[in-house]
């Protein structure tokens, strides 16, 4: 096919499917304009569908999880809860920040010593 052929092809589509290059024709003559309210039904609608489709979605990786965990328990025996949540409060915290603290520091003077007597 020829540029010219492709060129007339294009040319032709243009005038059958658009109208003044503003509007998009279609031969079918069942596609009618719809009033305001037809429009917000249809939006309304799909917004519908959409929302349910979601919904499912949220269910199925519901159950994916729920599965997911037995199998894992299945496999690896079930872990107590409460022992698997360990909960902190803030002076232990601190204890804990001290003591590693307390530690790094001997760790760099120890290094230092070291480092001096070589």
């Amino acid at each position: 096919m020829s540029i010219n052929e492709i060129n007339e092809q294009a040319k032709e589509s243009l005038r059958k499917y658009f109208k003044d290059g503003q509007d998009i024709q279609h031969d079918d003559d069942t596609k009618k304009q719809l009033t305001i309210e037809e429009m917000y039904k249809s939006v309304d609608n799909e917004i519908k569908e959409h929302e349910k489709k979601l919904e499912e979605l949220h269910q199925m990786r519901h159950a994916l999880q729920h599965n997911a965990k037995e199998a894992y328990e299945a496999i690896y025996g079930k872990e107590d809860e409460i022992q698997a949540v360990k909960h902190s409060t803030v002076e232990k915290m601190e204890k804990e920040l001290r003591e590693n603290a307390e530690h790094q520091m001997e760790y760099v003077n120890d290094l230092k010593n070291k480092a001096l007597k070589k």
